[in-house]
């Protein structure tokens, strides 16, 4: 479903409990007849958008009477649960608690959509993430968990509140929110527009990481900055459990994306650990509207973070805290630095 069709629902949906739809347009008055309605032979649950043509379309309750001075306007879009078939074929959309639209008035477009791709789980190391049967506000947890690192083939997808769900099974979902989908379909080229630029220096020479990882999360919405969070991320001898030293000094030496899982997802709700992942990961990120810190070799430096904010056919486009710009790299010349540093990212 497009953004725009998106937008829509939110403006002008009517949720099932609603009493009554908005009266949009009065209906003109016409001659009473006494005429048979046709009868209701088939009742289809639905979970989608009805969408009014080019022209008024007016009202029916369930016995298929028309609804007086009443109608909805042209091009708006309306919740609805219930397609009911009658017997001369006519089919008509529930958009409100009793009151439905014929379906050759508008049109309507299902929330669950074909989707092709891999969904692979990228949440914490040894740890796993919920399935759910339904989705959206629908969704039910059933006791079914999935592992870190596992892949799954995707059926369809579904976009509720602004969020994907993917189907992974027979009524099987999971959220986006610790997955990403590799062999998908992704935009051609695509920018996260307004992610800050935030310069490392002076404070922290080797804080690339936590510097970058700032980035992203006033981005997110967080309320932090870069002192803050250099103060809290953990230390350990050990990147993949901790900062090596002191980003402030010439201790500091690198932290890894697994030590980082928590302090992200503190912040932001949600986190992604997509070391290994490939470029298909970042494209899907930036689809998603979500920047990603990448670990590269840049300036000298064995360790340097970046923030993937966008891409084309020929470059990646990210911030970079060390130049305090932001700036392009091709993507083949992206890739192979990249590598360098096994393919370390984190998102959220």
């Amino acid at each position: 479903m497009s953004s725009n069709a998106e937008s829509a629902i939110q403006n002008n949906a009517v949720e099932a409990n609603n009493s009554s739809t908005q009266a949009t347009q009065s209906q003109p008055k016409q001659n009473q007849q006494t005429i048979q309605t046709p009868q209701t032979v088939k009742s289809e649950q639905l979970d989608g958008v009805y969408t009014v043509g080019d022209t008024v379309t007016y009202l029916y309750y369930a016995d298929g009477s028309q609804v007086k001075n009443r109608a909805l306007a042209p091009k708006s879009a309306w919740y609805t649960d219930t397609c009911n078939t009658k017997n001369d074929g006519s089919t008509y959309y529930r958009v409100s608690t009793l009151e439905f639209a014929r379906g050759d008035g508008g049109t309507y477009q299902s929330y669950v959509q074909p989707f092709q791709g891999d969904a692979t789980v990228v949440y914490r190391t040894g740890s796993s993430i919920h399935s759910f049967t339904g989705y959206g506000n629908r969704a039910v947890y059933q006791g079914t968990d999935l592992p870190t690192g596992s892949n799954w083939k995707v059926n369809n997808h579904a976009k509720i509140g602004g969020k994907e769900w993917y189907q992974i099974g027979n009524n099987v979902w999971i959220p986006q929110d610790n997955v990403v989908i590799n062999n998908g379909q992704y935009q051609d080229a695509d920018w996260v527009y307004g992610v800050p630029l935030i310069s490392q220096r002076p404070e922290l020479p080797n804080g690339c990481e936590i510097t970058a990882v700032t980035m992203m999360l006033h981005y997110a919405g967080a309320n932090v900055n870069k002192m803050q969070l250099a103060q809290e991320m953990p230390r350990n001898s050990d990147p993949n459990y901790g900062y090596i030293g002191q980003p402030w000094d010439a201790t500091g030496i690198t932290i890894f994306p697994s030590a980082l899982m928590g302090l992200v997802e503190k912040y932001a709700g949600t986190a992604k650990n997509l070391t290994g992942q490939g470029l298909d990961a970042i494209k899907y990120q930036i689809n998603l509207g979500h920047p990603v810190v990448t670990w590269n070799t840049l300036h000298g430096f064995p360790y340097h973070a970046l923030v993937v904010t966008g891409y084309d056919k020929n470059y990646i486009y990210y911030n970079d805290c060390w130049t305090n710009q932001s700036t392009r790299m091709g993507i083949n010349q992206f890739i192979s630095n990249w590598n360098t540093q096994n393919r370390r990212a984190i998102s959220y």
